[in-house]
């Protein structure tokens, strides 16, 4: 990757004030929460005024704990029942108070170095004996945030990030160990000084009692009644991952994720459950640590994750409304802990080369093609016969040649570094962390570094207030490929067309300028000169901040408000010199822009929890959002510069300075939600949720969408008939039904929009600019809606040594929004409308099984399963749209082919059937097809009217697979570590334009499979012969669609756990590791990647229905001279301090 990051440029630009202005702001927030008072002196000089009348002593320790930031040790037995306490003090030192408190009580009071304050009978010795000690797991790793208290007293303390605790206690105490998903222990203290502990995993209540984000609260896992899945941080730091949408991948049932391409730093396609919309968006919504709508996440460290919970059906959706019906993906960041301080280091470095590489003929294979192709074409077209471009002597003497994929990819280096400290007090908690990322790309000068910076802090405020911060600024720049003119074209597609006889470097050393012999192949710029003297650099800056404050009325009853902030800024630069083929064209181009996104969020919740007679409880939220989105966008470009010094500098130097394009939108959402969660006798589950959106992007009349769900839950395993049941730890069934929206089209479709067009005016030649109405304004424009309907079950078996979660779910996707065609003589030629309807159903397992558990020995393994059906309904009367460019040399239009058609999938491939070559004239005469000759492609007469055209068209196979899957295997022994994960997907199809690209004529280099193509009857039956054009001059035939099942070994990860002393003052933990990432792929698959879709990004020519352009719904599928994945090797290593 090359390292000009642009600094000066863009820090120069104005708009990076406002973001180092948030930078400072920043600062000075942590400032005021890191303000904190000593406990030691605390007790001593803080002054306290109180009022009290006839209460409890009791009561009356509480009131005044919840006034200060000292604890108090006792135990409720010694506390007098019938003492009244009546007190109106005003700024009081606290021990007076306490004094006067504890009149006639027969009670005193001892204060000791760490700010307790214990309370005893008067006259006994309180002798306080310190107790330290460490809490481990049954595997020897430290626990951190293990509650240690004193048995019959609220006194204790908690573990740090080496599960090291120290407390006070009184003379034969006991103290009591818990943890979340641990055995609880109560040990006496007697005459110890020094207490280890060993906590035991509590197997049959873990994953019970586990503690999942949901929208605006969290639940314990067993409480749930919606479908959602949760990635917590031990799952996540078992392998390291470059990305943190790679930890999806493959975890979760139901969830599909889409590379477009292996370049560095590329963003990924989530589906979950499907594809609901045609024309709007189809990403879930992402919520980081409160924030709703973050984009993607590129700029998110994955090391800084705590957990990611998915949620996917509408009981658990519902919360989020209009934004809810494409999934939601929660991401918790890391807090700190109360305890001493810990840091822990992070780093691996790697290296990548490329997984696979196509099998292209090298130069004396091509040699040898190109005289077969003009031999032949000499023979049929003889008035314009050619000589034949090489000779035998010079083709002997070719050998190999050059291998341009090898000349344009590398083996390319990979490092990161990660640095992260937290600790704290039961008042106040940090976690920081810095992280610098560092990935050159496999193909040269392409690359992503990464730096970021994120703070989080939390504050208790006395017994009822608390704060919280979270923050986090990065800078990235991504290195692409800056000779990319279209689709399917650039470096990629230059390294597999250029003739292998062709150097990369001439006899000068210079770099060979373009393709040859120019009258014989295309004219191809040297694709290592392109990316080596080009440049194309994109630097984006974001800041994403996000404060709350909670203050607890009564115990169960708060009140919450959050405000964030979202900003993110990218410039993109990219020159094209006079000294590669591309600049050379239009004697260097130069580009700019500059985009920047800002959003603010606005969340006011009011929340209750409550047990009722012991068997009743009600969890409750209500609340209001309003969030607004504002994007400007500036863009310029100039063609005809005199010098390549200067780049991008200075445009105005460039003769031809094209029209500059700038544009601001700015989208409002505010919102109305509440849920509320029963639970009766721990057996019966109901959760009942509504929200309402109004959203500035829709039309006057339409503008709020309401989103109604209920669900119930039934803990079976709680009933006396299944608790005598041994085999069965745990059964819950669940069903839920609800509506969510999909507000993702862009701002201002219902209103009429007008565009600046230039004309010349009666018979002058000067041009001038005006404005033109670009669309009919459709007041009634309003949500897509999803109504979803969800029936499962979570089951576990053996005291939870098998887990299995099965899920089917039924969603219709009503009042799509699509464009149809109107009557000419309005002045338009189509409306935005909300017309169609979309099903998806399918079934969703996860399975979890403990095969082995010993003292040395663990094996655990986790199967996912997900099959989903999706069918176009309705699309306002219209029983087919094509999409796409159907037409003959699709490539070179460069859009995939499809269909939408009543009864059929979203992503539906349209086109011929290849069945055969025609071997002799007889069979043809016999087919009665004219226009082929024998050796070319036998197309399917599907109407058997002895013409091939479009109405011999089918669907020809899906871009959606039938089903995807993935397993994931851990293993320990003693201190080492081995994880094995896989996944893939199974019948879908993927249309490898690659090879249609490279299967004939000479304009390119082709397989080397087509050395075996047809040369007389009965040599080949499915390579027709190298002059054929019978299938390009169709379009899409079925013989370039293959099957994009695949099944990939994803990551072996081997670590080991260097045993660290429990008395080591510098390490707590050391772990080593080797990771293979992208290990092995079996496929039939005969391109690079049967996952990436290479048209991914593009846009959509959706033909007389004018869809959307900039959907990726349509488009997928196909393949075309991608950036190929790279496979990695990892080494690394974590360090505890």
């Amino acid at each position: 990757m090359k390292k000009e990051i642009l600094h000066d440029k863009v820090f120069s630009v104005p708009h990076y004030r406002k973001f180092l202005l948030m930078l400072n702001w920043t600062f000075v927030l942590t400032f005021l929460f890191c303000l904190n008072v000593s406990a030691n002196s605390y007790s001593q000089n803080v002054k306290v005024s109180l009022s009290l009348k006839d209460a409890s002593l009791r009561k009356a320790i509480y009131t005044l704990e919840q006034k200060v930031q000292t604890r108090f040790l006792y135990s409720e037995q010694l506390l007098p029942q019938n003492k009244q306490v009546t007190l109106e003090v005003n700024n009081v030192p606290l021990l007076d108070v306490l004094n006067r408190i504890l009149e006639d009580t027969g009670l005193a009071y001892q204060t000791t170095d760490n700010g307790l304050v214990i309370i005893a009978l008067k006259g006994s010795v309180i002798k306080n004996t310190p107790v330290k000690g460490r809490v481990i797991d049954d595997k020897g790793s430290p626990l951190p945030g293990v509650s240690v208290k004193v048995l019959g007293t609220n006194g204790g303390a908690v573990t740090n990030g080496n599960g090291e605790y120290d407390v006070s206690v009184p003379e034969g105490a006991s103290l009591v160990f818990s943890y979340i998903g641990y055995l609880t222990q109560t040990v006496e203290v007697g005459t110890k000084t020094q207490i280890n502990v060993v906590l035991k995993l509590d197997e049959a209540n873990q994953k019970l009692s586990e503690v999942i984000v949901v929208g605006y609260g969290t639940q314990r896992k067993s409480d749930l009644t919606g479908s959602v899945a949760s990635i917590s941080a031990k799952d996540l730091d078992k392998t390291p991952v470059l990305g943190a949408d790679q930890m999806l991948q493959g975890r979760v049932s139901g969830l599909q994720l889409t590379q477009s391409d292996g370049q560095p730093g590329s963003a990924t396609s989530i589906r979950i459950r499907g594809t609901n919309s045609i024309n709007s968006g189809n990403e879930p919504l992402y919520v980081v640590d409160g924030f709703a709508g973050v984009g993607n996440l590129t700029s998110i460290n994955p090391s800084d994750i705590q957990s990611i919970e998915v949620l996917k059906d509408a009981s658990a959706t519902a919360i989020y409304g209009s934004r809810g019906a494409n999934g939601v993906i929660l991401i918790t960041t890391k807090k700190g802990k109360a305890g001493q301080h810990a840091i822990n280091f992070e780093s691996y470095t790697g290296l990548q080369h490329i997984a696979r590489k196509l099998p292209l003929m090298d130069a004396t294979q091509f040699g040898k093609y190109l005289n077969e192709y003009y031999t032949e074409y000499n023979a049929a077209n003889p008035a314009t016969a050619k000589a034949l471009p090489y000779t035998d002597d010079q083709i002997a003497g070719f050998g190999k040649g050059t291998d341009w994929q090898d000349a344009l990819y590398r083996t390319a280096p990979i490092q990161n570094y990660q640095l992260s400290f937290n600790g704290g007090s039961n008042e106040a908690r940090y976690y920081l962390s810095l992280n610098h990322f560092d990935q050159d790309g496999i193909m040269r000068a392409t690359g992503f570094r990464r730096e970021l910076i994120r703070l989080n802090l939390d504050r208790n405020i006395g017994k009822k207030i608390k704060m919280g911060f979270s923050s986090q600024i990065s800078y990235n720049v991504q290195a692409v490929d800056p000779s990319i003119t279209g689709v399917g074209y650039g470096a990629a597609g230059g390294a597999l067309s250029m003739n292998p006889i062709t150097p990369v470097r001439d006899a000068s050393g210079a770099y060979t300028f373009a393709n040859a012999p120019a009258a014989y192949v295309g004219t191809y710029g040297n694709p290592v000169a392109a990316v080596e003297l080009a440049t194309d650099r994109i630097a984006n800056a974001r800041g994403l901040i996000n404060t709350f404050g909670e203050y607890e009325f009564i115990p169960g009853f708060k009140f919450k408000s959050s405000f964030g902030v979202d900003y993110n800024t990218a410039n993109e630069n990219s020159y094209l010199p006079t000294t590669i083929y591309i600049g050379q064209q239009t004697s260097g181009t130069a580009y700019s822009s500059n985009n920047t996104s800002y959003s603010w969020l606005n969340e006011n919740t009011l929340s209750f929890n409550k047990q009722f007679n012991k068997i009743h409880v009600i969890d409750a939220v209500a609340g209001v959002s309003l969030q607004e989105f504002k994007t400007k966008a500036f863009s310029s470009s100039a063609q005809g510069f005199f010098t390549d010094n200067l780049g991008t500098d200075n445009l105005a130097l460039g003769a031809n300075v094209l029209t500059p394009q700038s544009n601001t939108y700015k989208n409002t959402i505010a919102s109305y939600f509440g849920r509320v969660n029963y639970r009766l006798m721990e057996k019966y589950l109901f959760t009942f949720t509504m929200r309402s959106d109004g959203s500035s992007r829709f039309g006057t009349t339409r503008k709020w969408g309401y989103f109604p769900s209920g669900a119930f839950a039934w803990r079976a395993s709680e009933e006396k008939f299944i608790k005598n049941i041994k085999q069965i730890s745990d059964l819950k069934i669940r069903a839920s039904y609800g509506v969510t929206g999909n507000q993702e089209i862009g701002s201002y479709q219902s209103l009429s929009q007008y565009g600046i067009n230039s004309y010349s005016l009666g018979t002058s030649t000067t041009r001038v600019v005006g404005v033109q109405p670009n669309n009919i304004a459709n007041p009634k424009l309003s949500w897509e809606s999803t109504a979803s309907l969800d029936v499962g079950a979570d089951m576990g078996f053996f005291n939870n040594r098998i887990s299995l979660t099965a899920d089917y779910y039924h969603k219709t996707t009503s009042d799509l929004l699509l464009n149809f065609s109107i009557p000419q003589s309005s002045g338009f030629s189509s409306i935005l409308l909300n017309a169609g309807k979309v099903e998806n159903h399918g079934i969703e397992l996860s399975l979890t099984t403990r095969n082995i558990e010993s003292a040395g020995f663990n094996w655990s393994t986790t199967i996912t399963y997900a099959a989903n059906k999706n069918k176009v309904l309705d699309m306002n009367g219209t029983n087919n749209i094509l999409v796409g460019n159907t037409g003959p040399y699709i490539v070179t239009n460069g859009l995939a082919p499809s269909i939408l058609r009543i009864g059929q999938p979203i992503g539906s491939f349209y086109g011929y059937h290849f069945d055969g070559i025609y071997q002799t004239q007889a069979q043809i005469t016999a087919a009665g097809i004219s226009g082929v000759v024998p050796g070319d492609a036998i197309i399917r007469d599907v109407d058997g009217n002895k013409i091939i055209n479009g109405n011999d068209r089918e669907i020809i196979g899906q871009a959606a697979p039938k089903f995807i899957f993935s397993i994931n295997n851990t293993l320990s022994y003693k201190n080492f570590d081995l994880s094995i994960f896989a996944q893939g997907v199974q019948g879908n199809k993927v249309l490898n334009l690659t090879s249609y690209a490279h299967s004939n004529g000479t304009t390119a280099n082709v397989y080397a499979y087509m050395a075996n193509a047809w040369n007389g009857p009965g040599t080949s039956n499915t390579i027709p012969r190298v002059l054929s054009t019978s299938i390009r001059s169709a379009g899409v035939v079925d013989n370039y669609l293959e099957d994009g099942s695949y099944l990939r070994i994803q990551t072996v990860s081997l670590g080991y756990n260097i045993p660290v002393s429990p008395k080591s003052r510098v390490f707590k933990t050391s772990t080593v590791y080797v990771t293979v990432q992208n290990a092995y792929t079996f496929t039939k698959y005969t391109g690079y990647n049967p996952e990436i879709n290479s048209f991914g990004a593009q846009n959509l020519n959706a033909g007389t229905q004018n869809l959307n352009p900039g959907s990726q719904n349509l488009n997928l599928g196909a393949d075309v001279n991608s950036y190929p994945p790279s496979r990695t090797f990892l080494l690394g290593v974590k360090l505890g301090f």
